[in-house]
């Protein structure tokens, strides 16, 4: 082991590769053991969370059928990878039985595609069997950067350095959780990590096969995550510090070198960044298939997304040019164009919500989402550094990277989850291994205690929170029971607990229930009866005096019921709200909220509401035909029944339910409004035309009625009144407040 003096400096006598390998082996093999079990059985206990199916939907679709079409936002290589194991495995084409596959094509990316998901995974096929090995492919990417944090820890500061590096990795909530998900941010974490350890590995001794390794892991980083240009900032710093000598705290510097060699050395990292931006190139195409087209046939072209002010001419204009040059494949042209859209998110931190996020989302996420033995670890490693006199000399190869990165992460403002950060960890658990190496070598008893103490507390916080590693925060953050206190999206709920709600309603004898989802999982797939069910959705008729039984139990995403306004439709935000729904009565993981609640009116109306919007108008119209036989004067019920019918196209019956709202309240502007809508369709325009004016008459500032008279008065030829209406709903509607936009 490295005398304290010399932590985090080169060895006089490096420590060979092979030498290193064989003496971390076994710590290697026990930890593979424990974190596989963990983070296997964990993810069983889970379903998909709410990117993954369309992520593996995209490698699929790009190896087997040779289409880019799908998830372009995203660079294809960890979609690919995921994607290997199912092509040995038979699988049903969901292609013909949806539109949403060529509708990809007539929108952006992030588009409203999941249905095309659930037909893949959930109806055609059985999901179970193909995220299974898919999962498994990812957990061997998480192994492999174990592999690389213990083999650096070992080379840095020895043995025992090695193996507390591997037990924080291993046992880290974050890191289990995201070892088995579908998704770029943990692979990005491995390609960070081995592009740096193999630059500083060049910088240090100018191996040339270290840069061949370097400049391979940052090329596989370009096609994982749009984010990968960190590592070139990464190196640069790096890179500076090497030339700029000894004065700084670097090891084997130059800053004493003669010119020419300190010339040589800068001129060897010209090069290295030169093929490093070759192979970035190469690796773009290569991923892509050398093929410029996402779809085979050049009018078949995928939706770009509008770049918005104040840069969007200039944008444009690239982007105009690449395409026109075929400078990149058209796919991450697409997906470049839609990040820009949303460099800016909107966001949820400690109750508020922002449409452009917070610059301290991340700061606060690290510190209530990393445990808080590692906190304080990271605090006495801090102190016993400066306490030395000597901090820079053992850290500054780790902390540049992980500082740089996560100083990235606050200014993109990206605020939906701490798994954005999670390149930075490795580097915190190599400099954690070292520092508490080293406060062991102290021999002091007391110090000694207190990193047994850090080390029972940790292993069993993890312990206490499996399998819901997602959803884990800290003892300073009141655990994860408080945490949507703080966070919500991936750091708490990502639809990952539909099969710990089916067990629950098993154990709890629940039979239906009402699902508010906040996933892409398929209820029903898990055997969970939701009264907004595909079949419920799909009748097109119930027979006379059936009815649909109301459950008595209310299940509601935490998104949802945290911050509705953020993660919901306006109108569907406003639903929840009507409720009454006090405390739950049971929560699921963390992430959904049961409440047992009133069949009365209101719960039949809300429920029709929420079966219109998915499209199931024949179960609509027989919910609120129930919630009238509770309350016949429930004017809304009226309203909305009237709607669905005149959908439906029964326009007698619809006028009459129209009539009735308006007779329970001649006030009803919308109900107005909505009788002369129908009436216009059936060619009555002038009663159509008393009926808009009336709506006008009870509230003046009505976009809907002025645009619904204007369409009639230009139908009638009276332009001048036309355009004076559509002026009206066009005035109306700027000073209307805008909806923050969906997440």
């Amino acid at each position: 082991m490295n005398r304290p003096d010399q932590i985090g400096k080169e060895p006089t006598n490096p420590i060979g590769a092979r030498s290193s390998a064989r003496a971390i082996l076994i710590p290697f093999v026990v930890f593979a053991l424990v974190f596989g079990t963990l983070a296997i059985t964990a993810s069983r206990r889970q379903s998909p969370t709410f990117d993954e199916p369309i992520h593996l939907l995209g490698g699929y679709s790009y190896l087997k059928w040779n289409d880019y079409r799908i998830n372009p936002e995203h660079p294809p290589l960890v979609k690919l990878w995921a994607a290997l194991p199912l092509l040995r495995l038979k699988i049903n084409d969901p292609r013909p039985y949806t539109p949403y596959w060529d509708l990809v094509l007539k929108a952006e990316p992030g588009g409203p595609f999941y249905p095309l998901t659930q037909e893949m995974f959930f109806a055609r096929n059985d999901a179970e069997s193909l995220f299974f090995p898919a999962k498994l492919q990812m957990l061997i990417l998480s192994m492999l950067l174990a592999w690389f944090i213990c083999l650096w820890s070992y080379q840095l500061y020895g043995l025992t350095a090695a193996i507390v590096a591997l037990f924080l990795y291993g046992l880290d909530p974050n890191v289990l959780a995201h070892s088995t998900i579908i998704h770029s941010d943990l692979p990005l974490a491995l390609f960070f990590f081995l592009s740096s350890y193999y630059f500083c590995r060049f910088v240090q001794r100018g191996s040339w096969s270290s840069a061949v390794v370097a400049v391979s892991a940052l090329a596989l980083a370009s096609v994982t995550k749009h984010s990968f240009a960190a590592i070139l900032l990464v190196w640069a710093a790096l890179g500076l510090g090497r030339l700029r000598g000894g004065e700084t705290g670097w090891t084997n510097a130059v800053g004493n070198e003669p010119p020419a060699e300190r010339r040589q050395t800068f001129g060897r990292m010209l090069l290295l960044f030169a093929a490093s931006a070759l192979a970035c190139y190469g690796a773009i195409w290569a991923a892509y298939g050398f093929r410029f087209n996402a779809v085979d046939g050049a009018e078949r072209a995928l939706y770009m997304t509008q770049i918005s002010p104040p840069y969007s001419r200039t944008l444009e204009a690239i982007r105009a040019s690449v395409l026109e040059h075929r400078l990149l494949p058209e796919a991450l042209v697409a997906g470049y164009s839609y990040n820009l859209k949303i460099w800016q998110h909107s966001a949820y931190l400690l109750g508020e919500v922002s449409q452009n996020g917070f610059w301290s989302y991340f700061p606060v996420a690290f510190l209530v989402k990393t445990p808080a033995p590692t906190l304080l670890l990271l605090v006495a490693v801090a102190l016993a550094a400066l306490r030395k006199g000597a901090p820079r000399a053992w850290n500054r190869w780790l902390v540049l990277p992980a500082l740089i990165y996560f100083g990235l992460a606050v200014f993109s403002r990206f605020n939906i989850g701490i798994r954005h950060v999670l390149p930075v960890y490795p580097f915190l658990f190599v400099l954690l291994g070292g520092g508490a190496a080293l406060l062991w070598q102290s021999r002091a008893r007391a110090v000694q205690i207190g990193l047994f103490g850090l080390a029972l507390w940790y292993a069993g916080a993890s312990a206490a929170v499996y399998p819901h590693y997602l959803s884990y925060f800290n003892e300073f953050a009141g655990g994860a029971k408080n945490g949507h206190k703080i966070l919500l999206d991936s750091n708490l709920d990502w639809g990952q607990d539909l099969k710990e709600l089916k067990r629950w309603m098993d154990n709890a004898g629940v039979r239906t229930i009402q699902l508010l989802y906040f996933g892409v999982g398929y209820p029903q797939y898990y055997g969970i009866d939701d009264l907004h069910s595909r079949a419920n959705v799909e009748r097109r008729s119930f027979p006379s005096g059936e009815d649909l039984e109301l459950p008595e139990h209310l299940a509601v995403s935490a998104n949802f019921f945290y911050a509705p306004d953020l993660y919901m439709p306006k109108e569907m935000a406003q639903l929840l709200r009507s409720y009454n729904l006090g405390r739950p009565v049971a929560t699921i993981g963390y992430s959904i909220l049961v409440f047992k609640i009133d069949r009365d009116g209101l719960a039949y109306d809300n429920a029709a509401f929420i079966m219109a919007r998915k499209g199931g108008l024949a179960g609509a119209a027989n919910l609120y035909r129930q919630a009238l036989k509770l309350d016949p004067r429930r004017r809304t019920s009226h309203f909305n029944l009237a709607n669905v019918l005149a959908q439906q196209e029964d326009f007698t019956e619809a006028a009459r339910h129209y009539r009735e709202a308006l007779k329970i309240d001649p006030g009803f502007a919308e109900a107005h409004e909505s009788l002369g809508r129908l009436l216009a369709r059936q060619g009555d325009e002038q009663r159509a035309l008393d009926e808009f004016r009336q709506a006008l008459r009870l509230k003046p500032a009505f976009a809907e009625a002025h645009e619904s008279l204007s369409r009639i008065y230009k139908k009638q030829g009276k332009f001048k009144e036309a355009i004076e209406h559509a002026e009206a709903a066009v005035r109306i509607l700027k000073t209307m407040p805008r909806d923050l936009p969906p997440p």
